[in-house]
């Protein structure tokens, strides 16, 4: 005997996708990026470019860049070696970005909700 369960169609959907803070600098040449209007949000989904992927790395590594100390050893000396060193060190990463929240029936959509851990 088969059993059918009814599934309840909601015209009113919330969608919640995590994002990140793009605030990359134009000249940005160490890899490709993608092209995204700077100061903006980058949808992390399993639909991205190898661009925006490149964009998504770049601004995580740029969000973890700092001054080079005994904890976290020598800094390289070659321009990619002196971009990535926090991104490779750094125990713990940090980026801008949250959520965005998207109400279907009506297209809102709201702002990234802060995820960046405090110090």
């Amino acid at each position: 005997m088969a059993v059918q369960q009814g599934v309840r169609h909601h015209p009113r959907v919330m969608v919640m996708q995590p994002v990140l803070e793009i605030s990359a600098p134009d000249d940005f040449a160490l890899w490709p990026v993608g092209e995204q209007k700077s100061y903006g949000y980058l949808v992390l989904n399993g639909e991205l470019t190898p661009a925006e992927v490149g964009t998504a790395v770049g601004q995580i590594a740029d969000c973890n860049d700092f001054e080079p100390d005994e904890e976290h050893g020598p800094c390289p000396t070659d321009p990619l070696g002196i971009f990535l060193h926090g991104l490779l060190t750094m125990p713990d990463l940090v980026a801008a970005g949250g959520f965005r929240v998207t109400d279907n029936a009506t297209g809102t959509v709201s702002r990234a909700l802060d995820l960046a851990p405090t110090p």
